[in-house]
């Protein structure tokens, strides 16, 4: 789950691909280039369009580029810094985003963006993020997300996150009530799926997994920091959106938000 982008070659627009083997092809409502019929009672002819776009020029799909943009908290962790940078400094990037798959970035807007990009990269301090580590080895096991409301796990009782005043587990009535948290805190597997976790001479057994175990021993100390995060640390939604503002820009096709 997340946000991929592609972005049209040239070759249907300046007449350089095979021909088409059915009509008529164009530019339906969505920005797509399609086969302008309806599904129902054209099976035929658009799996025959399907195949011909596969092959149709040297790009695959024709598409000029094609990334996997990040999974949604990454969208999100970078819309989060956007904000926190101020939208005076980044306007374009920070409305470019979509908030659910569809939709599209022009042209005009992605060179924009580009610039913006080569900017927000260049920045030595974006925001400060929090994030929740073991404590034994800093490996970071969640961040922050404002619009998740900090909440990264859910369980049939619970749900549990992490917020700039620490970590927390909810329990699922409304409104919810506080069942644990805590800036620093340990933890012990329990038997039944359960955890023990103490902070502060209090102790608390939920029925929850351990928090930070995917596929590795849990941590067994915990704790909630505050870091700087610099342009650098974005590298990885900055890199895929450049690659697709340039060829945009290059073609003039805007960027396929999907």
């Amino acid at each position: 789950m997340g946000l991929d982008a592609f972005v049209y070659c040239r070759c249907w627009q300046d007449g350089l691909t095979t021909p088409c083997p059915v009509e008529p092809v164009g530019i339906d409502e969505e920005g797509c280039l399609a086969l302008l019929l309806q599904w129902e009672g054209n099976e035929a002819a658009h799996r025959a369009f399907d195949a011909w776009q596969a092959e149709a020029c040297p790009h695959k799909a024709m598409e000029q580029a094609s990334e996997h943009v990040s999974n949604w908290a990454g969208v999100r962790l970078f819309q989060q810094a956007l904000r926190a940078a101020g939208p005076v400094r980044f306007p374009t990037l920070a409305t470019a985003l979509p908030n659910l798959n569809g939709g599209s970035l022009e042209a005009d807007r992605a060179a924009v963006a580009l610039a913006e990009l080569d900017a927000f990269a260049r920045t030595d301090r974006i925001t400060d993020e929090v994030e929740l580590i073991d404590e034994a080895t800093g490996r970071v096991l969640m961040q922050y997300v404002e619009s998740y409301h900090g909440v990264f796990m859910f369980g049939p009782d619970f749900q549990a996150g992490v917020d700039p005043d620490g970590f927390f587990v909810l329990d699922r009535a409304d409104p919810p009530t506080t069942l644990f948290r805590a800036v620093r805190f340990g933890q012990r597997p329990l038997a039944g799926d359960r955890v023990e976790l103490t902070a502060g001479g209090t102790r608390t057994v939920l029925a929850m997994r351990p928090v930070g175990t995917h596929g590795e021993p849990p941590p067994e100390r915990l704790a909630v920091r505050s870091r700087s995060r610099s342009g650098d640390d974005f590298a990885y939604i900055v890199e895929p959106l450049r690659r697709l503002c340039a060829a945009s820009v290059a073609t003039g096709n805007p960027v396929m938000w999907c």
